[in-house]
């Protein structure tokens, strides 16, 4: 079976690279727009949060529209979630300086993982060209051989029986 980027292992290492980058990059972008930088705990669980949700997002390549959407959305909701943890609700509405820093970011994020995408996607290629598959069954050579247990030893009663009394029945002839 070719290897394919929209289930299994790589799929998760897709959800993971956006997770990350993502969530990196806001914290990044939020701290050099002036705003607090979160501790470490709270990072990790927001990266999570983000890999978990883009996790049905990934059951095909993403294009740069749908990686603009998605990133966006995670900017808006870690400019959110930031200003929450930093306990300063009038910065909710963001500065110019921030506003640039996290469209910045967003678009560093989307031009990265859209290019991540298409690598990922002609790397799956790749290999599926490479890499043998089995279409159908091999074809059969021999006919197949199926054990069969031998017919346990009968004591000489038995097969003296069977061989004096016939077996009753109906006529074979009519």
């Amino acid at each position: 079976m070719a290897p394919a980027p929209t289930r299994g292992a790589a799929r998760l290492v897709r959800c993971g690279a956006v997770g990350v980058s993502t969530g990196l990059l806001a914290v990044l972008a939020h701290a050099t727009g002036g705003g607090h930088l979160p501790s470490l705990p709270h990072l990790l669980v927001f990266a999570l949060a983000i890999g978990w949700t883009c996790l049905p997002l990934t059951d095909r390549q993403l294009g740069f529209g749908e990686l603009l959407g998605l990133v966006g959305a995670v900017q808006v909701a870690a400019h959110v979630f930031l200003v929450l943890l930093s306990r300063h609700p009038r910065e909710l509405v963001p500065a110019p300086a921030m506003l640039t820093a996290h469209a910045l970011a967003t678009l560093v994020v989307v031009v990265a993982l859209t290019g991540f995408e298409q690598a990922v996607f002609r790397l799956a290629a790749a290999l599926a060209a490479v890499l043998p598959r089995r279409l159908v069954p091999p074809p059969a050579v021999a006919p197949l051989r199926i054990p069969i247990a031998a017919h346990p030893p009968q004591p000489l009663a038995e097969v003296l029986r069977r061989r004096t009394v016939p077996r009753r029945g109906p006529p074979a002839h009519s």
